[in-house]
């Protein structure tokens, strides 16, 4: 172990450890709030003729919504409250209302943290590789050069879940959980919209709520699409120690104290990455440390931006 990464290591370590009785309460109260305000607007929508207002207060749930399914990544990991048992099955009667298998993407996202620039088979990989773009075909070839486009307008939310459920298949041989993953996520988004169509149907509101679920999948689907190239886009290559590679092949945005909340850490998205045991709340502390640690090595400090905004013209570069 370098002097470096001993460094690095030392200086977060007070950070591990479950959440604290407060960051518990403060978890549970943006759960509370955010669920609420989704129900909220889910009835003005449902008690609205269609129309502009509707459409309106549907894209506003579906920015709500998103918020909600960026928490269920805290509850991947067991760092939103610290009861993994529990955070599964909220994080599932989150997820399975849109058709996302939740199960099968906790078992990749661990995969993702042991392969993000490491291994091409990474089931979170958005950067494409000289090889693949040699073997490319014309369409292919756009693709790669418009991914923004690609993965925001025409894949969004439907994109995440065949994806998913493409890679849980692809990789059952690497993680024999897979399968069962795969088959409780199924089970559980069939019963579950098997009982909302049904009800939806007998009210004579089907194709209300087929809108309802297709708006929702599209705004959902371009923010936390958007997530994901911010994240990791352009960046993904080894940096040698594992460590070090998962610094430098990640992205930080820094959010402010309220954004930063909202989505649960990721803005400090290196952090994260290197520690994937601190929580959320401890993360912007944690990058501060890890930045004075690398300057004080004369080692480059880990990719920052200042702003969405910024992150947004980056990708789009």
């Amino acid at each position: 172990m370098t002097p470096l990464i001993r460094e690095l290591c030392s200086v977060v370590v007070d950070l591990g450890g479950t959440p604290t009785a407060a960051e518990r309460f403060w978890a549970l109260l943006r759960l509370i709030v955010l669920t609420g305000a989704l129900i909220a607007g889910v009835m003005l929508f449902w008690s609205l003729p269609l129309g502009l207002p509707a459409l309106a207060v549907l894209v506003l749930s579906g920015v709500i919504y998103s918020l909600l399914f960026v928490a269920t990544h805290e509850m991947v990991h067991g760092t939103l409250l610290g009861w993994r048992r529990l955070e599964t099955v909220l994080a599932c009667l989150i997820s399975w209302p849109m058709s996302w298998p939740h199960l099968t993407y906790t078992r990749l996202h661990r995969l993702h943290h042991r392969w993000n620039g490491l291994d091409p088979r990474d089931p979170e990989r958005t950067d494409v590789l000289p090889a693949e773009r040699l073997r490319a075909g014309p369409l292919r070839s756009w693709i790669h050069r418009h991914v923004l486009l690609w993965r925001i307008v025409v894949l969004g939310g439907l994109g995440f879940i065949i994806d998913t459920a493409c890679k849980g298949k692809q990789l059952q041989s690497v993680d024999q959980g897979l399968a069962q993953a795969q088959r409780i996520d199924v089970i559980g988004v069939v019963l579950l919209h098997s009982v909302v169509i049904s009800v939806a149907a007998v009210h004579g509101q089907f194709w209300r709520y087929v809108l309802l679920w297709l708006v929702l999948e599209r705004v959902i689907g371009a923010i936390l699409q958007f997530r994901g190239l911010v994240e990791h886009h352009g960046l993904w290559h080894s940096e040698g120690p594992p460590l070090l590679t998962q610094l430098y092949s990640t992205r930080t945005v820094n959010a402010g104290v309220l954004l930063n909340t909202l989505m649960g850490g990721l803005p400090h998205h290196c952090a994260h990455h290197a520690f994937p045991w601190i929580p959320s709340s401890r993360l912007p502390v944690a990058t501060e440390r890890i930045n004075a640690v690398l300057e004080r090595h004369g080692a480059q400090p880990i990719p920052m931006l200042k702003t969405y905004r910024e992150a947004l013209v980056k990708v789009l570069v």
